[in-house]
């Protein structure tokens, strides 16, 4: 065998042992990729900044908590279809999610939207489901946690209760959303 063909036949193992191993971890994977919770277009413009007169592409006042949950459900590949400008506060969104026949639950679920309708009166405060532990906890992603230290601020808090929250279950957005 010539050394040509020698290192044509070599690349031709390797490439079959990458592609070998390749597809067995991804026959066996079942990890769910992670929410998508860094890249909020506002960030560089929020902390401390306060912009409550500049709406967003969403409708939403910027660097609050609304905008950057309906930045997250866009980045998420989820629904915005069913916000009615105008009338996205957060104390509203559950209401607003069930005209849209959206599922409303007490329940928390990776991707959901959190909300505490009285949290922060009369605005209420919403943030994006990162995960749930399995002692019913869950960890959110926000901006302009009321009472935070910065407000207008990016925050992830883990071993959030879930009590007096609703849960909003929005879908993947079809091609024709998004």
């Amino acid at each position: 065998m010539s050394p040509g063909s020698l290192r044509s036949v070599n690349a031709a193992r390797t490439a079959s042992i990458v592609v070998t191993v390749w597809a067995a971890f991804a026959c066996t994977s079942t990890a769910r990729a992670a929410p998508i919770v860094y890249g909020y277009p506002y960030a560089a413009r929020c902390p401390g900044a306060g912009f409550a007169d500049v709406v967003d592409r969403w409708g939403m006042y910027a660097c609050n908590c609304t905008s950057y949950v309906a930045w997250a459900l866009r980045a998420n590949g989820q629904r915005i279809d069913w916000f009615v400008p105008g009338a996205m506060d957060a104390w509203n969104w559950p209401h607003v999610a069930r005209l849209a026949r959206l599922r409303v639950t007490a329940l928390p679920r990776v991707g959901a939207v959190a909300v505490w309708p009285k949290l922060a009166p009369p605005f209420g405060h919403v943030a994006y489901v990162t995960n749930v532990h399995r002692n019913g906890t869950m960890d959110v992603s926000e901006y302009n946690l009321p009472n935070a230290f910065t407000p207008f601020a990016y925050d992830h808090r883990i071993d959030v209760a879930p009590a007096n929250a609703e849960f909003i279950y929005v879908p993947k957005a079809s091609r024709a959303d998004a």
